[in-house]
Order: structure tokens, then C-alpha cells, then sequence
């Protein structure tokens, strides 16, 4: 099904715009995570822990998840798993500098 559920709910060509604004705020999430993980390589032991590795990580599958949902054809791709690929992208993007700023 290519065609929103309910009449309220945003067009295909609008969650592609909202994924490629998950790849404008992965931008500003990579530089709050690289800025993290600095400020502890200076300021904390010098060496990072897991949950800066795990913050990469989640930058990386929110890039994924974002770059999917914008280039899929329209027909490769059911509107809700589309829906449901553009909110992981926002959530794992937010993820990554939390990760990184816990570590």
C-alpha cells in the first residue's frame, strides 16, 4: 500500500522531505557527538568507552534508515514501513549524542 491510511497523514513525497530533514539533523547530531566525544578525550580519562562507539554506530543506521526512505521507489516500499524508516532515522540520530555525552 503506497497511499497514506488515513486522509490526516503526510504523503510519500512529504516523508521524503522529512527524511531528508533526518539527514539535516544527522549533520547537527554528528557535530553534538563528535563535540562529546572530544570534550571527554580532553577533559575526562582520554580514552573512549563503548557508548561513544555505540553513538557512531547509531549516526550510521539513522544515515541508513534516512537515505532508504528517501530513495526507495514508491512502489518498493509500503507507506507505513516507510512512515516507521523515517522515525528510526530522527530517533537514532537524537540517540547518538546522548550515547556519546553518557560515555
Amino acid at each position: 500500500m503506497t497511499t497514506p491510511p488515513d486522509p490526516t497523514s503526510p504523503s510519500v513525497r512529504a516523508l521524503r522531505a522529512m527524511a531528508f530533514g533526518a539527514l539535516a539533523v544527522l549533520v547537527l547530531c554528528a557535530l553534538l557527538t563528535a563535540a562529546a566525544v572530544l570534550q571527554d578525550a580532553i577533559g575526562g580519562d582520554g580514552v573512549s568507552g563503548g557508548l561513544a562507539t555505540a553513538g557512531g554506530w547509531s549516526l550510521a543506521a539513522s544515515g541508513l534508515c534516512a537515505l532508504v526512505a528517501a530513495a526507495a521507489p514508491r512502489d518498493a516500499m509500503a507507506y507505513r514501513t516507510r512512515a516507521i524508516t523515517v522515525t528510526a532515522a530522527y530517533a537514532l540520530a537524537v540517540l547518538g549524542p546522548v550515547l556519546a555525552a553518557l560515555d
